[in-house]
């Protein structure tokens, strides 16, 4: 109990300190001239707006669908000074004008000069991606930033295949490549409204992977307490979830051998990832409100809990959860990855690999323990029915936790592969 209450005191610890951190970068970030953007913000809108909203990469791939939307929001925030550092740095500072959505309010003030405009505030949320996107908009566009979105996005995934092709755990490869694929990488690099929570989701699998054998598990706990702090301080509420999911499977894979002789303790570190996550994620951003609410005079809180009880979806509208995860599995494209599923147990049968895959009861708590952490993001549907069904277009990438679950779940069957990370 008393190691309990130890440990809680040092996350909570990590996350007032991270918060320290957090606000100082922002205030950091607003000595970046605003001068310096404006022609690349000029041209941003204009690249914006000539998209439009509902953008898709491939047409009708509703999986493709861009958040051009909030990513108008996000250069609108990170362009607009109203001449009080305070209120800019806390309460995410924006340009509207009058019946239109901040995309369209950023193209009217700043590519036509439009200036019957009002300021508006979005400070339940941290808004640190400020910290990236002010200076890089100094010397590159959206379209520019885009670009290097997708070398970053490709150079991590890559270099993650070529860690474990290089050494006994290749089979790893299979549900990261699953798990990419699945996110639909065309529309994850051109859109950066999606791209904080993948990633901090990479950052946490080559910490976990580097490091794997020589972090203890309160050293876990704290690198979980970090991915909830990143997810709450960079993320607009997206698909947060997968920076514990898809992480905490990978720990569990991982390190396997221990767990097949350790199940007590297994389940036992599941629960503390988990609540360690969820202790850098709702610490760090509760702490933004109250921070806003006391060095301001908006009630940030009262606006955040007003949000969270719209969002559930049970005190305000009658959404069913049952529709909230039809809507969010459709977006997945069934009609592809049925197919995909079916030649892959095709190249099976084709190649005889059959013949490697093994029943092993030795595994069935550790492949028990995966499937049930694949079942996370259905927890989240169930507290978010709101959010995830009005959402949708971007929250089914939750789904990604199960898919590489199942994927990760699979290959651990495979005849050798286990024995070798076991030994």
């Amino acid at each position: 109990m008393k190691e309990t209450f130890v440990l809680l005191m040092k996350e909570l610890g990590i996350v007032i300190l991270c918060t320290i951190m957090g606000v100082a970068a922002l205030a950091v970030t607003y000595f970046v001239p605003q001068h310096r953007m404006r022609e690349n913000v000029w041209k941003s809108s204009i690249e914006l707006y000539r998209e439009g909203l509902g953008s898709y990469v491939w047409q009708d791939i509703e999986e493709t669908q861009l958040d051009i939307f909030t990513d108008g929001l996000i250069i609108n925030v990170s362009y607009t000074e109203t001449g009080d550092g305070i209120r800019d740095i806390l309460l995410g500072t924006r340009v509207k004008v009058d019946q239109i959505n901040p995309m369209e309010s950023l193209y009217e003030v700043i590519a036509l000069a439009n200036d019957n405009y009002y300021i508006r505030n979005y400070g339940r949320y941290w808004h640190g991606y400020q910290v990236l996107l002010r200076p890089l908009l100094c010397f590159f566009t959206y379209s520019d930033i885009r670009q290097i979105n997708m070398i970053l996005q490709l150079a991590l995934v890559w270099g993650l295949v070529c860690l474990f092709a290089q050494s006994k755990d290749w089979a790893f490869i299979i549900p990261l490549g699953g798990v990419y694929v699945f996110l639909s990488p065309v529309s994850l690099c051109s859109s950066l409204q999606y791209s904080p929570c993948f990633y901090i989701m990479m950052f946490m699998l080559y910490a976990l992977y580097i490091w794997k054998g020589k972090l203890t598990d309160t050293g876990k706990n704290y690198l979980f307490v970090l991915a909830g702090v990143l997810t709450a301080y960079f993320d607009l509420l997206t698909y947060p979830f997968i920076t514990l999911g898809v992480p905490l499977i990978a720990s569990l894979a991982f390190d396997m051998g221990r767990w097949m002789k350790e199940q007590k303790n297994m389940w036992k570190n599941i629960l503390t990832h988990t609540v360690s996550w969820g202790i850098g994620y709702v610490g760090m951003w509760s702490l933004k409100w109250v921070i806003a609410s006391l060095f301001t005079e908006e009630n940030i809180i009262l606006d955040a809990l007003h949000e969270i009880i719209y969002r559930s979806g049970y005190f305000v509208e009658d959404i069913s959860y049952l529709d909230t995860i039809k809507v969010n599995l459709s977006i997945c494209n069934i009609k592809v990855i049925i197919p995909a599923f079916l030649c892959a147990a095709a190249c099976i049968v084709i190649f005889r690999v059959r013949k490697h895959i093994a029943v092993d009861r030795k595994l069935f708590p550790i492949v028990g323990s995966i499937l049930f952490v694949s079942l996370y993001p259905f927890f989240w549907y169930l507290f978010t029915k709101n959010h995830s069904c009005g959402h949708a277009y971007f929250t089914w990438r939750e789904l990604g936790i199960s898919v590489f679950g199942l994927m990760t779940a699979g290959v651990i069957g495979i005849r050798g592969f286990a024995e070798r990370i076991v030994e």
